[in-house]
């Protein structure tokens, strides 16, 4: 089969590539005809600007697609050819999803209707739904977003959809525009954002922060919003050097003082197992089938969130527009069909 991708070539520098590959469908897989794969900014910007380093060319890369499957595996009982998936695939028009846990492939059916560039998007309301499972906010708590990319994006409207007070907070007025639309009652600018959150909170600062850029200066500084005893949740992996004094952020954590005694928590997606376990009440599929049915009952908003659709032959474009108009590029989709 003739299988087009997305490769990084060199720094900042991408193409669309094609290659002839074998497709061996595993027991517990499928292979995948994808129809649109979308950007997850924030790591694969990392990559192509080498602030996160890698061996050039790379690819392909990216695991948040939806497709329809061409061949089901024999142990798998729960698909059939046509259905359409949520899986953790690539940017590429093909590829074989082996869905166990040896190989730590998602494969998730969707309901027809999520056949739309934007459904891609819910991959990262994934994200942001593994920082909520990790902070258990509860009902008429506060909580601080802090960063209105993708994740933040809709970590703050699942915070909502919770019952929580959620601040967004980003210095980029168009992200903040995009929120508004997306029914996200306070995105405010970051020079408004502490007196926003002691004004909500009668002084007393947010139960919640969940950190969503992986920004290290973002994080250190974010400690100022939550509250004595609450917590700050690290949704957004950090990259990057960043030199300061750390004294006053780990105080934070261990004084006990107005806004102190913190609790600093790790929400990587990874956190949490592909799909269910006796162990653990969560997966990452589960968490999949809630976010399409908020989606279907139109409770978590999409629709603005989707800036751009791209052909792969586009891809350099795509990227370019993701690193330098950030005021108006936010949800970005390569389009396979």
């Amino acid at each position: 089969m003739r299988v087009r991708y997305i490769v990084f070539k060199a720094v900042n520098e991408v193409a669309c590539a094609s290659v002839d590959q074998e497709m061996l469908v595993t027991e517990s897989g499928a292979l995948v005809e994808m129809r649109y794969t979308c950007i997850s900014a924030g790591t694969e910007l990392a990559k192509l600007s080498g602030l996160q380093p890698l061996p050039f060319p790379v690819g392909p890369l990216g695991n948040r697609a939806i497709g329809r499957v061409l061949q089901v595996g024999d142990g798998r009982d729960d698909l059939q050819s046509g259905d359409l998936v949520f899986c953790h695939g690539h940017h590429v028009s093909h590829a074989v999803i082996s869905a166990d846990r040896e190989t730590a492939g998602l494969l998730v059916k969707l309901p027809d209707e999520l056949d739309r560039p934007e459904a891609t998007t819910i991959g990262m309301a994934s994200v942001a739904l593994t920082g909520l499972r990790v902070a258990q906010p509860e009902l008429g708590d506060i909580a601080v977003v802090t960063g209105a990319g993708l994740v933040g994006q809709f970590a703050a409207q699942l915070l909502q959809l919770s019952g929580v007070e959620t601040v967004l907070v980003d210095p980029v007025p168009g992200r903040l525009e995009i929120a508004r639309q997306c029914g996200v009652k306070h995105p405010v600018g970051i020079d408004e954002a502490e007196d926003r959150v002691m004004e909500l909170s009668e002084g007393k600062g947010a139960e919640h922060v969940l950190e969503c850029t992986g920004v290290p200066a973002v994080l250190k500084d974010s400690v100022r919003f939550a509250a004595r005893a609450g917590q700050v949740v690290m949704v957004g992996s950090p990259r990057g050097e960043f030199h300061t004094d750390l004294t006053s952020f780990l105080n934070a954590f261990h004084l006990w003082r107005p806004h102190g005694d913190l609790t600093l928590s790790g929400a990587h997606e990874w956190k949490i197992p592909l799909y269910p376990e006796h162990s653990s009440k969560h997966s990452i599929a589960r968490n999949i089938k809630i976010l399409a049915d908020l989606v279907v009952a139109r409770q978590l908003v999409l629709d603005p969130l989707l800036t751009a659709v791209f052909h792969p032959e586009d891809g350099q474009r795509a990227y370019a527009q993701l690193r330098e108009g950030k005021d108006a590029h936010l949800g970005t989709v390569f389009d396979w069909t």
